[in-house]
């Protein structure tokens, strides 16, 4: 395995537990209003976008938070938080009461993301963060997958209790992850040195960021949270069609990670964004051909999109926090998932109209034209970061026996 240190390990490993129990959870979280508690459809899935929308707000506080009194406390504030709304989610019944755990879990885990991002921003050195970030993103899909295994094993409708305890487990593993985050090799690595920011300064202004920022945005719009709505309103896939897709997303992601790393460790990293655009243009291109020559390419399509997911990983944060200065990782980073989140945010939006408009068989189209239009911005990101964007120094992952 790659030679990050025990404490970049153990931050790694805690954000494995908690995805595990987020797989458990997160897919069926629409199923569990609608079909055990007796919400409706329309406001149970209003209450799932809560925490998105809170995330708009968590975000940039996690950040500020995170430079003002130490990534990992601020970690441990989070999950912790994220720990008892889950677990209490279980339990609720009303709608009102089911909103407020939903934007608590929400604020939660947005204000412990930029922080964690922070974290192993500062725990690793510029020459592998590629390797750690993808080595994160590996753990997040082993993580969710073998979650969601669990779930369709152990949870059913017919078994309202089964929900509850789904739950339960979900806020232990947040509760587990925060314990991992206060082990004494990150407690002696971890910054320690605090900053006063103003309020009014929560965001950076660093316009190389920003420009980050919106490419990140731009990804997340024409990524797989799209293929989500786009593959079942266009073709009209069956259930077992769009499982099969997720499945062979998962499966990519798992297999294909550590081999990406290994064939882009001497790839600049601008172009290996080109690539992950050029990727996802070919992805949409073969959702536009299954409504008329195969419905099976949507399972291809969603193994390329995961080959890009795969790019990607090695690739943007490391840009975001070569970017950031120590004192602001946390804003830095904090910045760039918020522009991320409004990209997720894009999704329903763009796809439901055209759905909703009787043009749903351009959107694979529109996509593919955004996914190409980001290939230039990526090649001239060289002119306008002030540092390097490449992994062309990037050691092969070390190995041991």
């Amino acid at each position: 395995m790659p030679r990050l240190g025990r404490g970049a390990w153990w931050l790694l490993g805690s954000e494995l537990i908690s995805a595990l129990g987020s797989g458990m959870t997160a897919p069926l979280l629409v199923v569990y209003l609608h079909a055990v508690r007796g919400i409706p459809i329309g406001p149970a899935t209003l209450a799932a976008a809560v925490g998105p929308l809170v995330s708009l707000f968590g975000n940039p506080l996690g950040g500020v938070l995170a430079d003002r009194f130490g990534a990992r406390r601020v970690i441990v504030a989070g999950l912790v938080l994220t720990a008892a709304a889950t677990a209490a989610l279980g339990t609720v019944q009303s709608l009102p009461a089911v909103m407020a755990m939903i934007a608590l879990l929400g604020g939660g885990l947005s204000i412990a993301l930029p922080a964690q991002d922070s974290l192993l921003g500062h725990l690793i050195p510029p020459e592998q963060r590629s390797t750690a970030f993808a080595l994160r993103y590996l753990g997040l899909n082993l993580g969710l997958g073998a979650g969601g295994l669990l779930a369709a094993l152990a949870v059913n409708t017919d078994n309202p209790s089964s929900f509850t305890l789904a739950y339960t487990a979900d806020g232990a593993t947040f509760l587990l992850a925060a314990l991992a985050v206060t082990v004494p090799s990150l407690r002696k690595t971890a910054p320690t040195r605090t900053v006063r920011i103003p309020l009014r300064e929560t965001l950076p202004r660093s316009r190389p960021l920003w420009l980050v920022c919106a490419l990140g945005a731009l990804f997340t719009l024409v990524g797989f949270g799209q293929f989500k709505i786009a593959a079942y309103g266009i073709t009209g896939a069956s259930t077992q069609l769009l499982g099969l897709a997720y499945l062979a997303n998962t499966l990519t992601v798992v297999a294909a990670q550590l081999p990406i790393l290994r064939l882009t460790r001497h790839w600049p990293r601008h172009r290996t964004l080109a690539a992950v655009s050029v990727l996802w243009a070919a992805a949409w291109l073969l959702v536009w051909s299954a409504d008329t020559l195969w419905n099976g390419n949507l399972v291809i399509a969603a193994g390329v999109i995961a080959l890009g997911e795969c790019l990607l990983a090695t690739s943007m944060a490391p840009i975001v926090n070569d970017l950031a200065p120590d004192h602001e990782r946390g804003r830095y980073n904090a910045a760039f998932l918020m522009a991320c989140t409004l990209g997720n945010l894009a999704v329903p939006t763009l796809a439901g109209t055209l759905l909703g408009g009787g043009l749903g068989t351009h959107l694979p189209l529109i996509l593919a034209t955004l996914a190409c239009a980001i290939v230039l911005p990526c090649l001239r990101l060289p002119g306008l970061l002030p540092v390097p964007t490449t992994a062309t120094h990037e050691p092969e992952p070390a190995t041991t026996r």
